[in-house]
């Protein structure tokens, strides 16, 4: 089966997280990335029309909403929960998430957390 990767890297946004006392109760800036692996039959654009293709803006707008669900202890969590979300969508056969936290330590540039999941379906 043909199938394409299309993907959002390097979303920026403000986010509860942190299991430490000090991480409560405020924002920590983190980039998010997402690649998904999806089935090839349905998206040719012959008509150069958005309907024709996966549309990036869903992508986006499911990273955003688990962030916005509430606090979130781990980059973990986090990592799986927008996995999860995003091989709900249809036409998803895997998807690569990528959680990069920039505030962990002084002298590291970022920390993070990639994820590699496949639609059991």
């Amino acid at each position: 089966m043909d199938t394409q990767t299309i993907f959002v890297r390097g979303l920026r946004i403000d986010a509860n997280i942190g299991v430490h006392a000090h991480e409560k109760g405020r924002t920590q800036p983190l980039k998010l990335d997402a690649e998904l692996l999806i089935a090839d039959a349905r998206f040719h654009p012959s008509r150069d029309r958005l309907d024709e293709v996966f549309d990036y803006q869903t992508i986006r707008a499911a990273m955003i909403e688990v962030v916005r669900d509430g606090h979130i202890h781990l980059l973990e969590t986090l990592a799986d929960r927008v996995a999860s979300r995003l091989l709900a969508m249809s036409d998803v056969q895997a998807v690569r998430v990528r959680v990069h936290k920039y505030t962990a330590f002084e002298d590291v540039e970022e920390v993070g957390v990639e994820l590699f999941r496949r639609n059991p379906a």
